[in-house]
């Protein structure tokens, strides 16, 4: 896995000097891997080398982002243009009317999940359950192309359909504008009873000196940061969807910066009054802010792996968090790297709220 990463690293490093011959330069060594095999440490400085690497291909984006920081941001949708052609994010007249404390629809009853994981809460069905997943695969030279994205959303798509009942749609190798007009018509079909989840798997970039993240898409740009998505516009497309119940699972790098408006930590533990009764967005990451890695097990990203696994153990039903707390635990076992859950809370979560995993469908 990481001889492949090394591989990857040295021929993005002769496209960022432009084809210069190595010769011409310090040579690029990978890390000692100490008796052969690489460890944690190794695998935690390969990874740090590929950003370092990625820094220096993405820097014309990056100059164009310090000096005009919404470079990459999408307008808002004016009022009347329900059914624009102009890309822009839908306003969120609805979210707003679910936003805060909402009542429990229907008779809340109590169900025990067989899955082991977590206790049992009160329930209050949803009427629809809805999934949005997109896999970006195919970039453009000299953004290098990804291995694992596309099998992760077909599989993880399937899971969501067979296991837990949602209505699916997936997109590959999805540019900025198909993905912010699918988030719009995710917006505009849901309704404040329903489940939403949504996935994305891709490229993601941090700048580190003003803390903003971005998703790539695949018609992105070393040049322009113009086909970017930035969390400010992320964060605007989660609110604009009305549904009470929203998670955002991003396997990308740095997409942890999501999650840190309100991280909840290891001694987190929903209240079964709540889970229904106030509107929650949840931002679930494959990492912090740092690099993660493409590369798994049987054809997946270590941590779609780990995800598809947690999910199909699921019987009855589940908290998010504890989702999560199987998916990290399984992750920082084989892979530096740290998968992160927080409320967005400039997306109208209410503190207390969470996302349910329930394979039961009356």
């Amino acid at each position: 896995m990481m001889r492949n990463a090394w591989r990857w690293l040295v021929c993005l490093a002769c496209v960022v000097t432009g084809g210069t011959a190595l010769a011409q330069r310090p040579p690029m060594m990978p890390p000692a891997f100490a008796g052969g095999i690489p460890g944690m440490v190794q695998m935690q400085a390969m990874a740090m080398q590929r950003h370092q690497v990625r820094t220096l291909l993405y820097r014309e984006a990056l100059e164009e982002l310090r000096r005009n920081p919404q470079a990459a941001d999408v307008p808002g949708c004016p009022p009347a243009a329900a059914r624009t052609r102009t890309l822009c994010i839908r306003r969120p007249a609805a979210a707003a009317a679910a936003a805060g404390e909402a009542p429990a629809a229907g008779g809340a009853g109590e169900a025990a999940s067989s899955s082991g994981m977590g206790e049992a809460i009160a329930l209050s069905p949803t009427r629809r359950r809805l999934a949005l997943l997109i896999g970006n695969n195919a970039y453009t030279q000299p953004i290098p192309a990804l291995g694992t994205p596309i099998s992760d959303v077909d599989r993880i798509a399937e899971v969501l359909s067979r296991r837990f009942g949602y209505e699916t749609r997936v997109l590959h190798d999805a540019g900025k504008e198909e993905i912010i007009q699918a988030l719009n018509a995710v917006a505009d079909d849901a309704k404040p009873d329903d489940s939403v989840l949504l996935f994305y798997a891709g490229h993601g970039y941090l700048m580190e000196d003003t803390k903003m993240g971005f998703w790539i898409p695949v018609d992105g740009s070393t040049k322009t940061a113009s086909n970017w998505i930035s969390n400010t516009d992320i964060s605007k497309l989660l609110q604009a969807i009305p549904a009470r119940q929203v998670i955002l699972v991003s396997d990308s790098c740095f997409s942890g910066s999501l999650t840190r408006e309100q991280k909840l930590t290891a001694g987190y533990s929903a209240k079964s009054a709540d889970v229904f009764r106030r509107r929650t967005v949840l931002a679930f990451s494959s990492g912090d802010e740092e690099p993660v890695s493409d590369e798994g097990k049987e054809g997946h990203s270590i941590f779609a792996w780990h995800l598809i696994r947690s999910l199909q153990a699921v019987g009855g039903n589940v908290l998010g968090f504890e989702i999560y707390r199987s998916v990290h635990d399984g992750v920082r076992k084989e892979y530096p790297q740290e998968p992160q859950y927080g409320g967005v809370v400039t997306a109208g979560h209410v503190s207390g709220g969470e996302y349910l995993f329930d394979t039961r469908r009356d």
